[in-house]
This record gives structure tokens, C-alpha cells and sequence, in this order.
């Protein structure tokens, strides 16, 4: 069973973005690519430990919309 992320749980140790404030981004930039998150939030552009967690937590945005 895979972790669950929180709301408030940081996802990126190099920026220290929660998962709330990404998911936010996804939503008020419209957000639809991994580049487009790099780009705008700073997320997996420095160690890239936090790519699968930033894949699945897109993926799972752009499939709810």
C-alpha cells in the first residue's frame, strides 16, 4: 500500500512545497505537464527525488478534471 500524502506534508525537500500549495498551483496556473510544474513551482529541478510523487499527484489532478 502506498503512502497517502497529506495536505500539509512537504513533497519537494528543495522548495518545500506541501502538497496543498501544489496542488493549488495545478489548479490557479493550469498546470497540465511536468514541465509546466517545473517551470512554475520549482518542483524536481534541483535533487529530482520527488518526481514520482509529482507525476502521480498531476496525473491524479488532470484525471479529476
Amino acid at each position: 500500500m502506498a503512502y497517502e500524502f497529506k495536505e500539509d506534508d512537504v513533497i519537494c525537500s528543495c522548495t518545500q512545497l506541501t502538497k496543498q500549495q501544489f496542488l493549488a498551483a495545478i489548479k490557479d496556473q493550469q498546470i497540465t505537464s511536468l514541465d509546466q510544474a517545473r517551470e512554475k513551482t520549482g518542483v524536481n529541478v534541483a535533487c529530482g527525488l520527488c518526481i514520482y510523487i509529482v507525476e502521480k499527484l498531476l496525473a491524479d489532478s488532470l484525471s479529476l478534471q
